[in-house]
């Protein structure tokens, strides 16, 4: 009994509703802002798509200090950002939504060239997925929507989102190397999360810190290590507000998200943090 005990209490420390402090609105420009990344003081983040192929520099009070042009480069749905904390940028434009694209690339750019230039060309890296075989597949099988990607280990990770019918909160995981070329991804395993609905555990976006994996949710953050050729989960922050969350970014201390209002129907657009 008492082992039960400590066990539940473990599990309703780690799974309570964690404080979203706001710490600025975004400015209407960013609506559809779809990525974060924290550089410095400063962070980075895109809109989806059909906007323009820009890269956004702010501050932490919304204030827009840059912006940098993708000029060899189409938003047909930007997603995703990833930074490997040296050199190089990314961008994921991997946004799947009907399952039905054969032009998936991931942008990849120099962080200085982005930070310094009002534009730049970008390097591509071309992929498919080798497991699908019908654009789209049966609802059954609509596991090729992607917004989220990290590095690690010198590769591209690939986090897809799941829109199977009935949703059964799989999302597929692969890999993909960060030289430019045209390349099969390769599966690295399935990520299990609970099969709830799609609001709740629809991948959002991700980001790698510290040996960390933040998976992001519209309902929930959730925070993984490497193991034994797995994910394995180590905690869940619960949002304390349903929005369209779709950036998430790390540091040392703070978890932060981004989320967007193109509709207006569900009051976001700000810059939150929680503590971690």
């Amino acid at each position: 009994m008492y082992k039960f005990l400590i066990s539940f209490l473990f599990l309703l420390i780690n799974t309570l509703n964690h404080a979203q402090n706001k710490v600025t609105v975004l400015p209407p420009v960013l609506v559809e802002t779809s990525a974060l990344i924290k550089y410095k003081c400063s962070f980075l983040t895109i809109n989806d798509s059909g906007n323009e192929e820009k890269i956004y520099v702010f501050n932490k009070r919304g204030k827009i200090k840059h912006t940098c042009v993708l000029k060899n480069a189409t938003n047909v749905d930007w997603e995703a950002l990833a930074y490997d904390g040296e050199e190089y940028l990314y961008v994921g434009d991997f946004g799947n939504n009907a399952n039905k694209r054969k032009d998936l690339v991931i942008y990849k750019v120099k962080m200085e060239d982005v930070l310094k230039n009002e534009s730049v060309d970008a390097e591509k890296i071309f992929f498919n997925y080798p497991d699908q075989n019908q654009f789209p597949p049966q609802k059954s099988e609509l596991y090729f929507d992607a917004e989220g990607l990290i590095l690690k280990d010198n590769q591209l990770i690939v986090f897809t989102k799941n829109r199977t019918v009935p949703f059964d909160g799989i999302s597929k995981v692969y890999t993909l190397p960060t030289e430019p070329g045209t390349y099969q991804a390769k599966l690295q395993n399935d990520l299990k999360l609970p099969p709830t609905n799609w609001r709740e555990e629809s991948i959002t976006d991700a980001t790698y810190f510290d040996g960390e994996l933040f998976i992001l949710t519209y309902a929930k953050v959730y925070q993984l290590v490497w193991e034994n050729s797995s994910w394995v989960q180590k905690k869940e922050y619960k949002h304390d507000s349903w929005t369209q969350k779709e950036g998430i970014t790390v540091d040392d201390k703070f978890i932060y998200l981004t989320d967007e209002n193109a509709s207006g129907f569900f009051t976001g657009n700000y810059l939150y943090k929680l503590k971690k």
